[in-house]
C-alpha cells in the first residue's frame, strides 16, 4: 500500500492522464475532470484516515472553479493540503490561492519532475507537523534579513499583491528598478516565485518591516 494519496483535479484530460501515469508509480492517486465530479464521491474519502492527501487542483476549469472548491472544502472543515496548477494565473489571483490556504502553486506547463518535487516538499512538511515540530507563527521572531531599506520595500509591496508596474508608480522609481531589485531579492532569498515570496512576506513582515524603518 503506498504511504501517501494524490488526488488531481483537472479538464485538461492529456494533461489529467500524463500526471495521473507519473504519479502512480509513488503515490495512489485518484482523478477527476471537475470539481463538481470530485464532490460527488468526496464522501467516499477518509481525510482523517491518517493517510497523507494532497489535491492538485486546476485553477481555472468550466463551471466550479478551484478557487471555488478551495473555499467549499474550507465550508466543510475538510483540511487538505491543495496544491495550484494554472496556465494564466495572474499575481493577485496566486497571492489570493496562497492567503486561502493553497500551499503551491505551479505554472504550466511544468514538468513531472517538478511535481513531484513540489509533493515531496509538502509530505515532508505535513510529516515534520504531525512530529509536533509548531510552524512558524508570522512575524514571532525577528531575523537578521540581508536587503537593502529598497529591496524590503519592494518585497513588501510585492508580497502585498502589486504588480511590478504599480510598484514602481507607489515608490516612484522606473520599472526597471523594480524588476533590478526583485531579482535581488531572488538572489539573496531565493525567492524564485511570487508563491515563494508572499509566504516570506507573511512568516518574517516584522523582520522586513525593521529593515525598511531602519
Amino acid at each position: 500500500m503506498k504511504s501517501s494519496r494524490v488526488i488531481i483535479i483537472e479538464d485538461d484530460k492529456a494533461l489529467r492522464e500524463g500526471l495521473t501515469d507519473w504519479l502512480a508509480q509513488e503515490y495512489e492517486v485518484s482523478s477527476y475532470e471537475s470539481a463538481e465530479d470530485f464532490l460527488g464521491v468526496i464522501n467516499d474519502f477518509e481525510f482523517e484516515d491518517g493517510v497523507p492527501t494532497c489535491i492538485l487542483l486546476d485553477f481555472q476549469m468550466p463551471g466550479m472553479t478551484g478557487v471555488d472548491l478551495q473555499t467549499n472544502l474550507a465550508l466543510t472543515s475538510i483540511e487538505c493540503p491543495i496544491i495550484f496548477m494554472s496556465g494564466n494565473a495572474q499575481q493577485a489571483d496566486i497571492i489570493d490561492a496562497w492567503r486561502g490556504g493553497a500551499m503551491d502553486f505551479l505554472l504550466k506547463p511544468f514538468s513531472g519532475i517538478q511535481v513531484s518535487e513540489a509533493l515531496k516538499a509538502l509530505f515532508i512538511k505535513n510529516q515534520k507537523l504531525k512530529l509536533g515540530r509548531p510552524p512558524a507563527i508570522a512575524g514571532d521572531v525577528l531575523i537578521n534579513i540581508p536587503i537593502s531599506q529598497r529591496e524590503a520595500e519592494v518585497l513588501l509591496l510585492l508580497g502585498s499583491g502589486h504588480r511590478q508596474s504599480e510598484v514602481a508608480e507607489m515608490l516612484n522609481i522606473t520599472l526597471r528598478t523594480v524588476k533590478m531589485h526583485r531579482s535581488n531579492l531572488k538572489n539573496k532569498l531565493g525567492l524564485n516565485t511570487i508563491v515563494e515570496l508572499t509566504r516570506y512576506c507573511d512568516e518574517h513582515r516584522l523582520s522586513i518591516e525593521k529593515v525598511v524603518k531602519n
